[in-house]
């Protein structure tokens, strides 16, 4: 798909993009055995804040800590999230939800405020206005079971029914103590204010317990199954076995692109599943003599993304993402274009080049830069081999003082490296138009001016530099230098000028300009700096996780009676997120990034 002019691409552009979140519908039903259900609360609560109106459900705190956490926290509570080497970079750490340490010490009341109020020092953001109160004691709940398995509570209820039953109950629903701390263990208010650790240090108090002889082994294990009296626990892997399952089925079937190629037969590929916080589970299935694979028995989760991969001569091929939400059926039949490989680069060019600036710091810019390669050849350009078996393929320059590098949102490290003042992009790039894209996004120091030179080291169709347009005290963005003004280019989310190159460029020339400008106001109204550059550079970009799987849907198109049906279906999702935002239904985060998922959908079906 090609755009004729940059005024086309706005409008499109502006409809935006993001991950689907996790919702409650599309959960798997777990068997009986995997819960264990609690005595009923006997007390109620006034305001669900200081404690839960009703037992915290492990099962719904994970559909929430998918949505709101894994992304930081990673899918077991490990900090290792997609996006935790952001946070990294920029000199914060995510914390380990699962230290032994902190789950034995932190109370339930304590992980409720945090998930409330947030850490804005440590970059988490507070949830009181996207989460009820019992979502945030469900979340947190999920939280405990992610350190506590099936085992410690079977084996905690053992040592609680022979030794504490008799005075506090079977399920713990009788109450001790005198006065105001008369509490039943399965107590709501006893629960919410006391650690793991607080519960294993009374069974140590009183007369009554100097008859219990338990290590601290097992005063943990009592004190996990004391908490599951008022929590319906779920096993965590348990949750997300059920969620590796399911009635879809996916058929590829390999096609070698190249004339004259060998055909590709009897090769492992492998069928990787993605949602928000990367990858979720992965099958491996070997190719027959026609080229044919099959998987079957997925789930079809709404927020899970399927891409089939294979390596063949050197290199490694993608089939476009799937999705069966999209699809409307449980079975998706596709081909997983494969090409035969050079190393000679001869072939491949930059489409477009745009560069955005986005933002002016304290003595910064954040500038993002956003390449479409083209591959006129017929063979896969697989680059030269690289470090720790990867492919050196696209080079960029990088300005020799940038700042907090990244690449499609996760930084240095995955797709990309560096050696000295160029960065290879370990990605092949298969024939045709739009072949590849890449995004960059750094800081440099700026103060009123600055001239840029970016090096390019493939003939370029097409450069230009874009600015939003500003409104307020300090002085308005400008580019001069061998561009062309092309004028203000209005639209409803905000209005930007495009400065061109004036003609092509060639192979190991630069691309040339003069920045100049420091405002001091915002935007004009309806628009965001931030926003227009990200939404810019999403034609298939979703920062992160979809970034992966979106940028390596190459060779593949719907077909063309399918594309005027699926353009409605986009533009009404789109509608009905807009209209649940508007509602207060979705955080303003996750509305961003479902819109520019859908968005970028659009555009490239579009026609």
């Amino acid at each position: 798909m090609r755009f004729s002019t940059f005024r086309f691409v706005v409008p499109c552009v502006s409809v935006a993009l993001a991950l689907v979140g996790c919702t409650m519908a599309g959960r798997p039903t777990l068997p009986v055995e995997v819960l264990l259900t609690p005595a009923a609360m006997p007390t109620a609560v006034a305001d669900g804040e200081s404690a839960p109106l009703r037992p915290p459900d492990v099962f719904i705190g994970s559909a929430i800590y998918d949505e709101k956490c894994a992304a930081c926290h990673g899918m077991k509570g490990e900090g290792d999230g997609p996006s935790a080497a952001q946070i990294k970079a920029q000199g914060r750490a995510v914390a380990s939800l699962v230290a032994p340490a902190r789950v034995r010490a932190v109370r339930p009341s304590e992980w409720h405020d945090v998930i409330t109020n947030g850490r804005i020092q440590n970059l988490m953001p507070p949830f009181r206005g996207s989460l009820s109160a019992q979502d945030r004691w469900d979340v947190q709940a999920y939280l405990w079971a992610l350190a506590t398995t099936p085992e410690t509570l079977q084996a905690g209820e053992q040592l609680y029914q022979a030794q504490c039953a008799s005075c506090h109950g079977a399920k713990g629903e009788t109450p001790v103590g005198d006065g105001e701390m008369r509490r039943a263990l399965n107590d709501p208010r006893f629960l919410a204010a006391r650690s793991l650790l607080d519960i294993s240090s009374l069974m140590l108090r009183g007369d009554p317990h100097a008859g219990i002889a338990l290590d601290e082994t097992q005063r943990f294990q009592v004190a996990d199954f004391v908490r599951s009296l008022g929590y319906r626990y779920a096993d965590p892997a348990a949750i997300r076995a059920a969620e590796a399952t399911g009635e879809g089925v996916i058929n590829l079937r390999t096609i070698n692109g190249t004339p004259n190629g060998a055909p590709i037969r009897n090769l492992p590929v492998t069928l990787r599943v993605y949602d928000t916080t990367g990858e979720v589970l992965s099958r491996t299935a070997t190719l027959d003599d026609g080229g044919f694979v099959s998987f079957d028995n997925l789930p079809t989760r709404p927020d899970y993304f399927y891409q089939a991969e294979l390596d063949y001569s050197g290199g490694r091929f993608y089939a476009a993402p799937a999705q069966f939400p999209i699809t409307g059926t449980r079975l998706i039949s596709d081909i997983l274009p494969v090409f035969e490989t050079t190393t000679d680069a001869g072939a491949i060019s930059i489409g477009e080049m745009h560069m955005f600036v986005q933002n002016v710091g304290e003595g910064t810019v954040t500038m993002v830069e956003y390449y479409l390669f083209d591959n006129a050849g017929d063979r896969a350009y697989i680059g030269e081999a690289g470090p720790a078996g990867r492919r050196r393929t696209l080079k960029l320059s990088v300005p020799q003082d940038a700042q907090n590098l990244r690449f499609d949102g996760l930084g240095l490290g995955r797709r990309f490296f560096q050696e000295g003042d160029v960065i290879y992009d370990s990605d092949i790039v298969v024939p045709g138009q739009r072949a590849a894209q890449v995004v960059m996004l750094y800081e440099l120091p700026y103060r009123h001016s600055r001239t840029f030179a970016r090096k390019l080291f493939y003939p370029t169709r097409r450069a230009d530099v874009i600015v939003p347009e500003i409104i307020g005290p300090g002085t308005p963005f400008t580019v001069t230098g061998s561009v062309i003004n092309q004028g203000l280019q209005q639209m409803s989310s905000g209005n930007l000028y495009v400065f061109v190159s004036d003609k092509p460029l060639a192979a190991g020339e630069s691309f040339e300009f003069e920045l100049r400008g420091q405002p001091l106001g915002a935007p004009v109204p309806g628009s965001d700096a931030r926003a227009i550059g990200f939404g810019l550079i999403a034609f298939g970009l979703a920062i992160g996780v979809a970034y992966v799987v979106l940028s390596r849907a190459r060779a593949h198109r719907p077909a063309p009676a399918s594309i005027p049906q699926r353009r409605k279906l986009l533009m009404r999702q789109i509608a009905d997120l807009d209209d649940k935002f508007a509602l207060g239904e979705v955080e303003e985060e996750t509305y961003r990034r479902q819109r520019e998922r859908l968005k970028a959908e659009l555009i490239e079906i579009w026609e």
